[in-house]
């Protein structure tokens, strides 16, 4: 651990501050088509959702797990394919 340690120490010493690193022979990056954020993930937020057991269960299918997963993905794609909501006010009771 003191070697850890000491490496540190000595690194920061010979550190330069940020805005003296020369960033010009790296170029810019426009274009993050080609998948440079591969691996972000969205923030998730807790939510509570009451849900009706058959929809429930054909999310479920055969496996429990991932479901809320399955869930999600659903909702995305129907956000990323422009699908319509529907607000017609709801008459069960």
């Amino acid at each position: 651990m003191k070697d850890l340690e000491a490496f540190i120490r000595e690194s920061e010493k010979n550190a330069i501050p940020d805005n003296q690193i020369d960033l010009s022979d790296i170029p810019e990056i426009t274009d993050f088509s080609k998948g440079h954020f591969r691996n972000w993930k969205p923030v998730k937020k807790p939510v509570t959702v009451r849900i009706d057991s058959d929809v429930l269960y054909w999310l479920k299918g055969s496996e429990t797990k991932g479901y809320q997963k399955r869930l999600n993905d659903t909702l995305r794609w129907a956000m990323n394919h422009n699908c319509p909501l529907s607000f017609e006010k709801n008459t069960r009771k």
